[in-house]
């Protein structure tokens, strides 16, 4: 009988670890999208003579025409998408698509606009041109549809790697997979297909959908860099009183659904956050930031964003999100300059989120910074942790395989010295092989000098004579 116990024992605790292996337990979504771990490798492409890829396939067909987006003028072209993604077999040109339509496309991204390897904004429409929402590579059904093609990364993995970490420990993180991607015929590399921050019932952002009838809306708005469109731009608290240096964004409610009404009332009701946050009240759990937000969600956020030395979050491509009976909800974006690969040097022994404009109000209050550090201290147990997080790389690096080969035979010249893109030119990588060293090397300093230092971070919020805000 005691044995029988030991073997039922046994097993349960297997069940659990092989839960927790597929999913999240850590406080996030449940995240059973691990494409490096459960999508078949490239083993199914041994036998074949022609081109073929274990990862997904996309072909674009543009028609002939030239893609636009340089301009930012918000002007798209028609053109028709095909996706072969064979769960048995290899992918090769010429299978039969698992998946195909019809998509308005342009040009995304700020500086990555006008690197060489382009990344695009997908919309699935039908024939009528309405909007087409489509599973796609096994992920939930949705119309926008973002291709990022990593050219200044060149480990091709930090938005994959810090999505999937960051799904582990928030609900809000966008799902991607890898795939590799041909134009008009032209091989352009690997790609990562990924989720557009937009709404839905099973999208990462789980809002209510606006009604025409209703003088309120659920909504999601992006902090970025002034563009030349401002019909759904807001002027909240903060920008009114120059807190906030960059621009505010309504992204949903659509520009075609967004009423001058609606507009308003979504300036108002972040502006109220803003208030409550910047007021004497801040603290007050019943006047206070507390009311208007979900305070695990911006904890998480500076904690991912922090540890990786992503400092454009917070200031650009910066989305949040709000149900019309709910709470802001930060949600994590773009991590391809994380990890010291930005244009200019990030120090590695240096905290800078403090300084973002909520979290410069969120860090003044103690209970807040207290909770940054008993949650940093937690998941440096679990997912940052330094060994699981280098397994974690070498897990894709092994996946993708000839992948990596095949993106460099097309873009191997981004590693020559007269490409450089950072600078000093020093920092730039000359090889796939340094570009993994480096991101490992900056992930163990990085998590060592938090581990040592993020304690400090309670001077933000330490009363004193001189501080401005009352304790």
């Amino acid at each position: 009988m005691k044995n029988k116990l030991i073997i039922i024992g046994t097993g349960l605790f297997a069940i659990i670890i092989c839960y927790i292996a597929g999913s999240n337990t850590l406080g996030g979504i449940e995240y059973k999208s691990k494409q490096h771990i459960v999508a078949q490798t490239e083993e199914v492409c041994q036998e074949s003579a022609d081109f073929c890829t274990h990862l997904p396939l996309v072909i674009i067909d543009t028609n002939n025409q030239d893609i636009p987006g340089v301009a930012k003028d918000g002007s798209t072209i028609l053109t028709n998408i095909s996706i072969i993604d064979n769960q048995n077999s290899g992918n090769h040109k010429e299978d039969a698509p698992t998946l195909e339509t019809k998509a308005n496309i342009h040009y995304r991204g700020n500086s990555s606009m006008y690197f060489d390897k382009k990344g695009y904004l997908l919309k699935f429409v039908d024939a009528e041109g309405d909007e087409n929402k489509l599973k796609v590579m096994g992920m939930e059904k949705n119309d926008e549809w973002v291709l990022h093609g990593p050219f200044l990364d060149k480990t091709l993995m930090r938005n994959y790697l810090w999505y999937h970490i960051a799904s582990e420990i928030m609900d809000s993180a966008p799902n991607s997979r890898f795939c590799e991607l041909i134009v008009d015929g032209k091989y352009q590399g690997l790609y990562v297909m990924i989720e557009a921050p937009t709404r839905g019932e099973k999208a990462r952002m789980p809002i209510s959908k606006y009604k025409n009838d209703r003088p309120y809306t659920s909504y999601i708005v992006k902090l970025d860099k002034k563009d030349k469109d401002e019909t759904n731009d807001i002027y909240p608290f903060t920008k009114y009183s120059y807190n906030n240096q960059m621009n505010l964004e309504v992204v949903y409610p659509g520009k075609s659904k967004l009423t001058p009404e609606i507009l308003k009332f979504i300036e108002k009701d972040f502006s109220k956050f803003e208030k409550s946050l910047y007021s004497y009240d801040y603290r007050s759990e019943k006047y206070g930031y507390q009311s208007y937000i979900d305070v695990d969600s911006f904890i998480n956020y500076y904690i991912i964003n922090e540890f990786t030395l992503n400092f454009d979050a917070g200031n650009m491509s910066t989305y949040l999100y709000k149900d019309a009976k709910g709470k802001l909800n930060m949600y994590v974006w773009d991590f391809n300059s994380a990890n010291d690969y930005y244009d200019k040097p990030m120090k590695i022994d240096d905290f800078q989120f403090q300084w973002n404009v909520w979290y410069y109000m969120l860090m003044k209050d103690e209970k807040f910074t207290n909770r940054i550090i008993s949650r940093y201290r937690y998941l440096r147990k679990h997912s940052l942790n330094e060994e699981y997080l280098l397994n974690y790389i070498d897990e894709i690096i092994s996946y993708l395989g000839s992948a990596i080969s095949r993106n460099y035979e097309v873009w191997g010249y981004s590693f020559n010295e007269e490409e450089d893109i950072i600078e000093p030119s020093e920092r730039n990588v000359r090889s796939y092989d340094e570009a993994i060293s480096q991101l490992k090397e900056n992930i163990i300093l990085r998590g060592n000098f938090l581990d040592k230092n993020i304690e400090t971070i309670k001077q933000y919020s330490h009363e004193s004579k001189v501080k401005k805000f009352n304790h």
